[in-house]
């Protein structure tokens, strides 16, 4: 694939973004795919119906279940003319089994039923990929954008089913009333009419080819979304324009270069012996800054809004579990042995009487897991959105249970009150001017968290980040809480600053102006009073 030859923009898209691109482009070429799509599929569906006239319901089901067999041309074709080489109906065609010859056996077994599957593709198909290399590059393109991979598949799921009811429908409205009059209904809604089983095939299969277009083309262009994301095509794009203008630009100024007169040269020369022979200006001493001012101004510069953006993403990603822990629970086995005695008793008793009854059979299995399933999805939300359940009644943790629960340490940092000296901002001075930078601002900020722990009833947790716990500190100030102590807007700009003095210092090796270190132990002071 030549990046430069790209057909659409390359920049960063949200998923539901290359989505709609998908579906601009599936509408812009879906007749040609529709065809590569149909061809093939009518192709199997014939000698099925052929050899197999009684069974229409599994010759379509042979049909659907090869869907991802026929989905490999559409994306074939789609890839071509993305990149600039299109391909014809008939090319594609024929190289039907050219493109099914990677991975054809997994796709149509163990990954058919993959809700990814468009998304996935493209790895097997455009990068040849298998294997180890294969599952690693889908680890790293489902970091993001296969939540809404998951999403188109039951869309065209839900999109088929209604088409094929309206097709149905349609119909119905056009066969006269004198007829829909006289028509036995029973037969037909019980499958017992073979020539409506094999009409209601042909809708089905006009319809999944119908919809695999847009479904093959939203998820190809969610890859090349991700794609554009992790490998930057967009900057490597314009990186290539930059030399190929550069490339011109020095081709334009050859000849001009080449054909210089010798008048110019003398005077070019002329001028540069003038300008040597000028003595140098001693203004520009005059307008350099001094260290502290620089480091004044690259500090103002880096305390500004574009150097502290933060962004949160959250996100799926697979745990490393023990061997142990991937053996399947006794209580499984003991449920699954359970399931299996209890339909070989009903079996037994089914075979003495007249005939088995398979509906009362499976009924209860079928009951019990849908039980599962609902008590599944409730504790799942239930914990999905605990945090909303808890506000929304009001509910806050008893303040000795968060005491208990402080943690002694912080990003590395003793928080305990007993570690603390009498008089912290004495202290801070003192490391400050001998030098130990570190050791002074760090201590001026364990300070600070230990305070809001113990005399706020903050509660930060080991996986907050700096940041977060400022955030804390400036939502509670916003909104306060229930019994909880209030925080003053003095504290928490204090907080604010502090915090992002900290992390310069601590991460970047940038400590602050001595100036800005008096007045934060003078802050500190004023904001906790009450507890010198």
């Amino acid at each position: 694939m030549q990046v430069k030859h790209l057909a659409v923009r390359a920049r960063l898209r949200s998923p539901w973004e290359s989505i709609d691109l998908g579906i601009a482009l599936a509408r812009k070429y879906w007749l040609p795919m529709f065809l590569v799509w149909l061809i093939p599929a009518a192709l199997l569906l014939g000698p099925l119906a052929w050899f197999f006239p009684g069974h229409p319901g599994w010759s379509l089901f042979a049909v659907w279940w090869l869907k991802p067999v026929f989905d490999r041309l559409p994306l074939f074709m789609i890839s071509r003319t993305l990149f600039g080489t299109p391909v014809s109906a008939l090319a594609a065609l024929k190289a039907f089994f050219r493109q099914n010859r990677t991975d054809w056996l997994a796709w149509i077994t163990i990954r058919r039923l993959s809700p990814t599957r468009a998304f996935d593709m493209p790895v097997t198909v455009l990068e040849q990929s298998k294997g180890g290399a294969r599952a690693a590059r889908i680890g790293v393109l489902h970091r993001k954008h296969s939540g809404a991979a998951t999403w188109l598949t039951l869309t065209g799921i839900h999109l088929e089913t209604f088409f094929l009811i309206a097709a149905f429908i349609l119909i119905y409205l056009f066969i006269p009333e004198q007829v829909t009059a006289n028509i036995e209904w029973t037969p037909l809604v019980r499958g017992e009419t073979l020539a409506l089983e094999w009409v209601s095939n042909v809708l089905c299969l006009l319809i999944m080819a119908a919809v695999a277009p847009f479904y093959i083309v939203s998820g190809f262009c969610l890859y090349i979304g991700r794609r554009i994301e992790l490998e930057g095509w967009d900057i490597e794009i314009q990186f290539r324009d930059l030399v190929e203008r550069h490339q011109r630009a020095q081709q334009s100024r050859k000849p001009t270069a080449n054909g210089a007169s010798p008048l110019a040269t003398v005077l070019l020369l002329c001028a540069l012996a003038c300008a040597s022979l000028t003595p140098t200006p001693q203004a520009w001493a005059e307008t350099l800054e001094s260290p502290q001012q620089a480091q004044q101004h690259i500090d103002k510069i880096l305390a500004a809004e574009d150097f502290h953006r933060i962004e949160e993403e959250s996100g799926w990603r697979l745990k490393d579990f023990d061997s142990e822990q991937g053996k399947i629970p006794e209580w499984l086995i003991k449920l699954f042995e359970w399931l299996f005695e209890w339909l070989s008793e009903n079996a037994d008793e089914a075979d003495n009487s007249s005939g088995i009854n398979w509906g009362a059979l499976l009924a209860k299995p079928i009951e019990l897991l849908l039980w599962i399933g609902v008590i599944a999805g409730l504790i799942y939300l239930g914990w999905r959105h605990h945090e909303a359940i808890l506000n929304s009644v009001r509910w806050q943790p008893n303040a000795k249970t968060k005491a208990a629960e402080a943690p002694e340490t912080l990003f590395g940092l003793d928080v305990r009150q007993s570690s603390l000296p009498n008089d912290v901002c004495a202290e801070v001075l003192r490391l400050w001017r001998a030098g130990d930078q570190r050791a002074g601002l760090g201590l001026l900020y364990r300070a600070t968290l230990s305070h809001l722990i113990e005399d706020f009833q903050f509660y930060f947790g080991d996986h907050l980040t700096e940041n977060e716990c400022a955030q804390l500190v400036s939502q509670r100030q916003r909104t306060p809480e229930g019994l909880q102590r209030p925080v003053s807007a003095p504290m928490s700009q204090f907080v604010q600053q502090l915090t992002m003095n900290w992390q310069q210092l601590a991460y970047a090796h940038r400590p602050p102006a001595d100036t800005q270190v008096g007045d934060l132990c003078q802050q500190w002071q004023e904001v906790f009073a009450n507890d010198r």
